[in-house]
């Protein structure tokens, strides 16, 4: 009998080796991603309550796999999203874990996370069968984009919203190259730079949300829908308003009046106009200095225009001028190259000192107290910004999205 070879034992380990990494990653995927089969609905529910849901890269794969499977699936009709915890949707990506493999070396595993979420992302942007987005608890960053590109959003009164990658050195991705620029007026500019949170039906006005329902009504709006027994986007949207609810107290101070009989209670209505005029430049310089002028006059935008101020000299200057920029192009670019620009941008910016000293200081020293280099606005070349992560030729490897590009949602 012939002995096998040193050399084929040694490969024959390292493909059992790699087997047996893929089959944990599955496993650890697939209990923090739950998949409820009823009737002809499918849900999908974040299980990662502790972390408010922070995807890892098990829980991208997993996720892509199950929408693989149940768009292919005849006995599925709608895809629902939602989370085991009324605290957080998800708060975001796991980008500790992701900067912790760049900096150990693992370069190839933290683009790989990227990578993995934005192809998910797209896949939802453009899926052939309606999905239902819950949006109960913290929806961030990553929660962002797996909910944004859905064509049916369902805010409850706990979401909080938020976009808050210029704090961490980083720029608002999942998607937001797209989807940020479309929300009326410069109101996607003033959220992707400042981070500023929306809670509740801030949503609905704002563009993010379709749809709000209490959350106690959201159990049984899935019910519905799991036996509705129709991928029809208005039999969908109809099934959806009838769990929907209108605006109750006229008394909150954020409320300013009705609207074709709908009471509006918009955080940001008050200050709506002045976003625009402050937001619509292209330089953050110019940006700043708008602000300053707003704070320095008397008038019910004052107060809001220093808080935004204060909040943008928190941001790493490079990041603020990177989203700019990302933003205004993002506003001529269909869906898919926007992806393809934001895996660049991630790659680029993980080779920053910004985006890893962000991440410490935010979400591992906890301390708010980042050094960021450089330090100011006024220090960051935006010419060799532009060469840096805009111009030339880029050797990240490409996404590969297969479905016709657009550049307006077709929901």
């Amino acid at each position: 009998m012939a002995e096998k070879s040193p050399k084929m034992t040694a490969a024959s380990r390292l493909v059992g080796i790699q087997r047996m990494l893929s089959t944990q990653e599955a496993q650890e995927g697939e209990k923090l991603v739950l998949a409820l089969n009823n009737l002809t609905g499918r849900t999908m529910v974040l299980n990662r309550p502790k972390a408010l849901n922070s995807l890892t890269l098990p829980m991208v794969q997993t996720i892509k796999r199950y929408l693989e499977d149940w768009e292919k699936s005849d006995l599925c009709d709608v895809v629902m999203l939602r989370s085991n915890s009324r605290k957080a949707f998800c708060a975001g990506g796991d980008v500790v874990q992701v900067s912790r493999d760049w900096r150990d070396g693992n370069k190839a595993q933290a683009m790989e996370f990227f990578r993995t979420e934005y192809k998910v992302n797209h896949h939802i942007a453009t899926y052939k069968k309606p999905i239902v987005a819950m949006l109960d608890g913290f929806t961030m960053g990553g929660g962002v984009g797996l909910s944004v590109h859905a064509p049916f959003r369902v805010a409850s009164e706990n979401a909080v919203f938020a976009m808050p990658e210029t704090k961490i050195g980083f720029f608002p991705d999942v998607g937001a190259t797209f989807f940020l620029p479309r929300l009326d007026g410069e109101l996607g500019v003033y959220l992707g730079l400042t981070g500023q949170k929306l809670k509740g039906r801030d949503l609905l006005y704002a563009g993010i949300a379709t749809h709000y329902v209490p959350s106690e009504r959201h159990a049984l709006l899935e019910q519905r829908l799991q036996g509705l027994g129709t991928s029809d986007y208005t039999a969908i949207n109809l099934a959806i308003e009838e769990f929907v609810a209108q605006p109750e107290n006229s008394q909150s101070e954020d409320f300013v009046g009705v609207v074709n009989g709908v009471p509006i209670d918009f955080s940001l209505a008050s200050v709506r106009d002045v976003i625009d005029i402050c937001f619509k430049f292209n330089t953050i310089e110019a940006i700043m200095q708008a602000l300053t002028e707003v704070a320095n006059q008397p008038g019910p935008a004052s107060e809001w225009a220093q808080k935004t101020y204060d909040q943008m000299n928190q941001m790493s200057p490079s990041s603020l001028k990177l989203t700019l920029e990302q933003l205004r192009r993002g506003a001529q670019l269909d869906i898919q190259k926007a992806f393809e620009l934001e895996l660049v941008l991630a790659e680029r910016r993980l080779e920053s000192h910004d985006m890893h000293e962000g991440i410490d200081a935010l979400l591992v020293r906890k301390t708010n107290d980042a050094a960021w280099d450089p330090e100011n606005i006024n220090a960051v070349d935006i010419r060799e910004l532009y060469s840096q992560y805009f111009e030339g030729d880029h050797e990240t490897t490409p996404l590969y999205l297969g479905s016709t590009p657009f550049t307006e949602y077709p929901h």
